[in-house]
């Protein structure tokens, strides 16, 4: 249990400073491939308007994934794109 709230305090702290001053509700997003756009061409075109390019590894799968339901809803990202750029941020882990 206490490696669960750890956790949850890294994952709230992330999302403070991620929520700061990244709204993009006019975003506009990639042109859909046959598949879509990969997760990494999603994240170039959606995140990295407001955000320094990072390493993957620097937070933990469940970090990723509470940075990122917070950040599909500022950035307005569609449930397929929200789910390519998580997982391209959590390949590196």
């Amino acid at each position: 249990m206490k490696i669960h709230f750890q956790s949850l305090l890294a994952g709230l702290a992330l999302v403070a400073w991620l929520g700061t001053g990244c709204a993009a509700p006019g975003s506009q997003h990639a042109a859909a491939d046959e598949d879509g756009p990969s997760g990494a061409k999603l994240w170039a075109q959606n995140c990295s308007r407001c955000h320094n390019s990072r390493s993957p590894s620097d937070y933990s799968n469940a970090q990723w994934d509470v940075a990122m339901l917070h950040m599909r809803i500022r950035a307005n990202l569609t449930a397929d794109e929200h789910r390519k750029i998580l997982d391209f941020l959590q390949a590196g882990n």
